[in-house]
């Protein structure tokens, strides 16, 4: 069985205490069982105050390029076999190189695993899902929660979230990375769902836990919202995931217009905060513009 080198790779924008966090656990719970760890700086305006062990290699990018050209640069950075990629946030509560190391060298046709996480009470969190079909933008992001279990994605394929992954570097070439059209909303569904169409296998590790809350970078409901149909539409379009194009557009919009009068007219006395209804309000104004003009 070949024996296939590690590195242990995150990236950071602002987040050096998060960072910092990440670095330590993996050493402790794991140091000896990778090769390399690298931590990918892209153009921070905070200057890191902290100290890492002297093995981990920094790189600073000499300008801010966003979270998905800042991966694929530091992937091209790696030369050992496995890459574990975690985000800022993330970091592990168990050792977790060994499982990982095994899997891939078990089966030479794995190319991408998803490691489990847990929150603060150390219960499960979503670390991996179905793929994504359009019922997820048709219905809007509240209401698919809701029903994704009848409606959901049904072919058995995963799609691995990269707060935490393991993807194997041959692989990773062979696919061209991740897609840059993407800025940190579903790069991770887009780069799983082009594995599953690939000759290279999708795998959960299910004995190692690593700590992520989720909750995303902080920033307005609408802004994200905007993000979220624009990622969407593009991602399900590329796979031909849309049906009927025409007509999913003009559901869409009526279900936004239909939101846009609930919170205009029953806003007041449903929402208190004067600042997250402005926001709401907002932001399906921008969506229906958006939508309306692009899809």
């Amino acid at each position: 069985m070949q024996k296939l080198s590690v590195a242990i790779l995150v990236t950071n924008y602002n987040t050096w205490g998060l960072i910092q966090r990440c670095v330590d656990a993996c050493y402790r719970l794991d140091e000896g069982n990778f090769d390399s760890f690298l931590v990918y700086d892209d153009c921070s305006q905070v200057a890191f105050a902290g100290s890492f062990p002297p093995t981990t290699r920094i790189y600073r990018g000499s300008q801010n390029v966003g979270l998905t050209k800042a991966l694929n640069i530091a992937f091209e950075m790696i030369s050992e076999d496995i890459v574990i990629l975690f985000d800022s946030d993330a970091y592990p509560t168990t050792p977790f190189c060994d499982e990982v190391k095994r899997m891939f060298e078990a089966n030479p046709d794995l190319g991408l695993v998803g490691l489990q996480t847990v929150g603060q009470d150390g219960r499960l969190t979503e670390s991996f899902t179905s793929e994504p079909n359009f019922w997820s933008l048709l219905l809007g992001q509240a209401l698919y929660a809701k029903t994704e279990k009848w409606l959901g994605d049904k072919s058995g394929r995963l799609s691995v979230f990269t707060c935490a992954m393991a993807v194997r570097r041959t692989a990773f070439q062979e696919l061209n990375g991740f897609d840059a059209n993407f800025d940190w909303l579903d790069l991770d569904h887009d780069f799983s769902m082009r594995m599953n169409r690939s000759r290279w296998q999708t795998g959960i590790a299910c004995d190692s836990r690593i700590f992520h809350r989720g909750g995303g970078t902080p920033q307005f409901t609408s802004s994200r919202l905007l993000r979220f149909y624009k990622a969407r539409w593009y991602l399900l379009n590329k796979f031909n995931r849309l049906p009927f194009k025409t007509l999913t557009k003009w559901l869409i919009l009526m279900r936004l217009t239909t939101e846009y009068m609930i919170f205009l007219c029953l806003g007041p006395a449903l929402i208190r905060n004067k600042s997250l209804l402005e926001d709401k309000i907002r932001g399906r104004r921008d969506l229906i513009t958006y939508c309306f003009t692009n899809y």
